[in-house]
């Protein structure tokens, strides 16, 4: 699907049309053969940047095709979805943003809810005439956003970690691995964004005027931002993580020193009875209250371990 928008003047917002003309955004959204081939006649869209822009494992880069002088860049965005257990998940995509000389064109395998904010007229001067401008504007959209989910993350740890707190369930451990999966997919997306971000300032292929070096530079305090807020949250997870599996640990190993301790005791009263169900001459053993001697015997030795177990703390 081709959605092209353009921005009006006198409405000072995008508007939609349906043809390719010089100053336009086109939103392209799982394009087919036929859309693919209008792309390349009208927008000059190289043929690799497409499928470049349509894999789904393509890292963050920059790249500048000279024949149809047109540019790729890359860059990984973070989504949020639902897993079977509708469990929030976090993850990052690659947005592909090509510029040629006709149009800005961003190529994704499904609609993104962040490209929607710039369709529906939620970010102002946006103007996709000015493609440098409207391309970094897109980039810190997508940069910001990592630090909204960050945010999010922390939020839901924190009430993982109160659940916890109460009762140890495999489902919160479950659902604290997942957010810490999805801190692994953006502390790696945000280090490659940041080497695409570092080689425009570095080289400025895109030939950035002042005003947009200016607004480059905010992106990539953005960036460093989300990247050391996502170590962080990353470091306070995995403490988190070492600490409730200790806690199992401690748990598991109290459990197992208070089966043992009373398991023993138990033991006592089976050996004292089993001595007296034998054939041979044992004390008191022809006496009437003969019974009564044997529990008394089994529960002495049990109070006197008993105590024993109690005075070194194994229960």
């Amino acid at each position: 699907m081709l959605a092209i928008y353009k921005f009006d003047d006198t409405k000072a917002k995008l508007t939609t049309q349906t043809k390719i003309t010089p100053g336009v955004w086109i939103n392209a959204v799982a394009p087919d053969a036929s859309e693919r081939q209008r792309l390349m006649e009208k927008a000059h869209v190289p043929e690799d940047f497409l499928l470049y822009g349509l894999d789904p494992d393509e890292g963050a880069r920059y790249e500048y095709e000279p024949d149809d002088d047109a540019h790729l860049l890359i860059f990984d965005m973070p989504i949020a979805g639902l897993d079977k257990k509708k469990r929030v998940t976090y993850k990052t995509v690659p947005l592909a943003i090509i510029l040629t000389k006709t149009a800005i064109i961003t190529i994704d395998q499904q609609s993104q809810p962040l490209l929607a904010m710039f369709a529906e007229n939620r970010v102002p001067n946006f103007n996709p005439a000015k493609r440098n401008q409207a391309s970094l504007m897109m980039l810190y959209q997508v940069t910001v956003a990592y630090l909204a989910y960050l945010r999010d993350i922390n939020k839901a740890r924190e009430a993982l970690e109160n659940k916890l707190q109460n009762n140890l369930k495999n489902e919160e451990l479950y659902a604290l691995m997942g957010i810490q999966r999805g801190l692994v997919y953006f502390m790696m997306s945000i280090k490659t964004d940041r080497n695409v971000l570092d080689q425009l300032r570095r080289n400025n292929p895109l030939s950035l005027d002042e005003d947009d070096q200016d607004l480059l530079d905010d992106i990539i305090i953005e960036n460093q931002q989300g990247s050391e807020m996502a170590a962080i949250s990353n470091s306070i997870l995995n403490e988190t993580s070492d600490t409730y599996s200790s806690i199992i640990n401690n748990n598991m190993n109290g459990v197992m020193k208070f089966l043992t301790s009373y398991s023993i005791i138990l033991t006592i009263p089976t050996l004292v009875f089993s001595f007296y169900g034998m054939n041979v001459e044992l004390p008191w053993a022809n006496m009437h209250a003969s019974w009564i001697i044997t529990i008394a015997i089994s529960i002495a030795i049990g109070i006197v371990v008993g105590f024993e177990f109690w005075r070194k703390k194994y229960f």
